[in-house]
């Protein structure tokens, strides 16, 4: 599989989010797509994302107001009683 080479506008876009998001909260069904960043949101998330490229990110917490970048094809948020928090999956 290549990697996508993005357009100066298009590279712009991503990192304002124009391509959309998705909310996910706890305990959520994977959401699948191609995601370019994963932000917690109201608590820490424990998450698990796999990437496009690279290793997959299994279980781990990121801590409220924290961003975690990469290419990544499908992200979950596992029940959890200790991550109660929401997180927003950019699109790219």
């Amino acid at each position: 599989m290549a990697i996508h080479k993005y357009s100066v506008v298009e590279s712009g876009n991503l990192a304002l989010g124009q391509a959309g998001f998705d909310v996910i909260t706890e305990g959520a069904a994977a959401t699948e797509g191609t995601f370019v960043a994963v932000k917690a949101l109201g608590g820490d998330v424990q998450l698990t994302a796999l990437s496009a490229v690279g290793d997959a990110v299994t279980e781990v917490t990121i801590t409220d107001g924290d961003v975690l970048y990469g290419a990544f094809t499908s992200v979950t948020f596992p029940t959890s009683d200790a991550t109660p928090g929401t997180m927003i999956a950019y699109r790219g």
